[in-house]
Formats: C-alpha cells, structure tokens, sequence
C-alpha cells in the first residue's frame, strides 16, 4: 500500500497526490466518493467512473421496502457502486441515496416502476 500525507487547508480541502490521480485514472473535475469509517476512525477516498450517477429513493419505512426497491434497481440492470439508507420520518418515509452505473438501465422506465412501489 503507497501512502502520502497530506494537509488539510482552512476550507477543509485536500490535495490527493499526482501519482495517486494517475494510478486511479482520476481526471480534474471528475467526482469521487468519501466514505466515513467512523468506527476505524478514518475516510476512505475512491472514483466514481464516468456513467455512474445518483439517484435518492423516497419509498415507505417499513420492512422489506428497502428490498422491493433493490430488486427494481436488480431488475433494471442497476450496477450499484455505494448506497446509503436512513428512516427520514421513522415508521413513514426512508431515504436510499445510490450512486451507480446507471448505463444498462432505461432511465424513465425505472423511474416509473419506483414511484409505483414508492409507499405500498
């Protein structure tokens, strides 16, 4: 593993490494994901690829809900890179915020299908 330190300045930025841009293929404008490990105390830094996007997922918060819509995204070709859910109104409304590749899918068909599902 090739490890650098870096600062952070006064607006909370880092500079990630020239050689660990061109390692990963990182270009200037592209986006990347953080990721808190707060449970090892640290943040993990990776690319998005290119046809990855993301889409937030309101449906019912009740068992089983987070898994009709996981097998919508399954079903539409859906190639998940991260995902992160949370009840935003506890025992009503959750929230499934996804960053994938989106590519395979047809966009305005699975968009369709998860509003029906949305609350049932």
């Amino acid at each position: 593993m090739n490890t650098q330190t870096v600062k952070l300045d006064s607006k909370g930025r880092i500079i990630i490494p020239n050689s660990f841009r061109e390692s990963l293929g990182i270009k200037i404008s592209e986006n990347i994901v953080i990721e808190l490990d707060k449970e090892n105390e640290r943040m993990i830094v990776f690319p998005i690829q290119k046809n990855v996007k993301k889409m937030e997922i309101k449906f019912g918060d009740q068992p089983g809900a987070l898994a009709k819509a996981a097998n919508i995204l399954a079903k539409h070709k859906v190639d998940l890179v991260y995902s992160e859910s949370r009840s935003s109104k506890r025992g009503k409304e959750a929230v499934w915020i996804v960053v994938a590749d989106f590519s395979q899918s047809n966009m305005e068909k699975l968009k369709q299908e998860l509003a029906k599902e949305r609350f049932k």
